[in-house]
């Protein structure tokens, strides 16, 4: 019982020092910082640039719903597309800014389930969004970090340099694909039996992770001052290992630790006015989301409370009037049958892919 304790806290209790520690030391370097100077770097962003990098976010956030598409393709479950849209990206708004466990996995609990996933597919299809992110982060950040290895400031001293940190990530990413190629045990996870993902979806994961990081990083590069002189390749590289750090702490959004680790990184390029741009990218890329994400549950609620209120009055018709949520519509995301679930296995049977099926899985009706 002590140990089940120490597990549950310790997790949030290790987030909420990292978190008092960021702030501590973003305070501290704030301070360096003249208030001239911070909107100087508020104001030297020309409005196109924010536009084009309100756009690109905008658009990034259309490619996270990928993310849960490759889940759903695992876990051999197929949705309508408009309902993985909604849940994808209530989802990574809401969790982007509150933390995956404070919301986005409740979101996706609360209507995968609804839509007539299993507890264990749903455990295990939130593992392969972590899952896909972490792919592409291992394998872009492995690369850039080998070519573009940051300078670090001479007050910062770690045990081994950025370009030793990225063979070590390739060294993940390879490692990682070869797990993917000759590994075909199901690994048992709690109540769990998984398999790695076939090739083919390590890939497309990879793929889709490492667009996602490039097109966010590509905002953040446009929101720096005007003036600056910095090559991209050398925000990107302090972008992926800022992401990266912040994903690890667990601290929501990565609030304070994203901003000292790129103000750490970028200031003795871009200078002082980097916290300003800073400010300006978590605005659109981690608060405005936020606003757009509520809106669309709000919205989703509004309308299915609607449709419940008119079927119960009997006025709805078949072919017209919203969506009726407690009915699963067919079918707008295909599966990957190859990895598949036993058709065999029980829709409440917590253990899941206890083996992979190679026949064909016929399509839900």
């Amino acid at each position: 019982m002590p140990k089940k304790r120490i597990r549950k806290y310790a997790g949030p209790v290790l987030a909420i020092a990292l978190f008092a520690l960021a702030v501590r030391l973003l305070i501290r370097e704030a301070h360096q910082i003249t208030w001239e100077e911070f909107v100087r770097g508020l104001t030297g962003v020309p409005a196109s640039q924010i536009a084009i990098a309100a756009f690109l976010i905008a658009l990034n956030y259309g490619l996270l719903i990928a993310y849960d598409i490759l889940a759903l393709r695992y876990v051999a479950r197929s949705l309508p597309l408009r309902r993985v849209a909604l849940v994808s990206i209530a989802g990574f708004s809401l969790g982007n800014n509150l933390g995956t466990l404070l919301a986005a996995a409740p979101i996706r609990f609360r209507f995968y389930s609804q839509w007539g996933l299993s507890p264990g597919q749903i455990v295990a299809l939130i593992s392969v969004v972590g899952l896909t992110f972490w792919s592409g982060w291992w394998f872009l950040g492995g690369m850039v970090l080998i070519w573009v290895p940051i300078q670090l400031p001479p007050d910062v001293s770690l045990p081994v340099g950025t370009q030793t940190f990225g063979i070590v990530l390739i060294s993940l990413a390879i490692i990682y694909s070869l797990v993917c190629f000759l590994w075909r045990k199901p690994w048992p996870i709690g109540e769990l039996h998984l398999r790695p993902p076939r090739p083919g979806l390590m890939f497309v994961q990879a793929s889709v992770a490492a667009v996602d990081l490039l097109i966010s990083a590509t905002a953040l590069y446009l929101v720096l001052p005007g003036d600056s002189v910095v090559p991209f390749a050398q925000v990107l590289a302090a972008y992926l290992v800022a992401i990266g750090v912040a994903m690890m702490t667990q601290v929501p959004g990565g609030l304070g630790v994203l901003e000292v680790i790129l103000l750490t990184l970028l200031k003795g390029t871009v200078g002082d006015t980097v916290l300003a741009s800073v400010l300006i990218f978590r605005v659109l890329y981690y608060w405005l989301p936020l606003l757009a994400g509520m809106i669309a549950l709000v919205g989703y609620e509004i309308a299915s409370g609607a449709a419940a209120a008119k079927q119960a009055s009997g006025i709805a018709v078949a072919s017209a009037g919203p969506i009726d949520s407690a009915r699963p519509v067919d079918i707008a995301v295909t599966s990957d049958t190859r990895d598949a679930v036993d058709p065999a296995t029980p829709a409440g049977e917590e253990i899941l892919l206890p083996e992979f099926q190679e026949d064909q899985m016929p399509r839900e009706d």
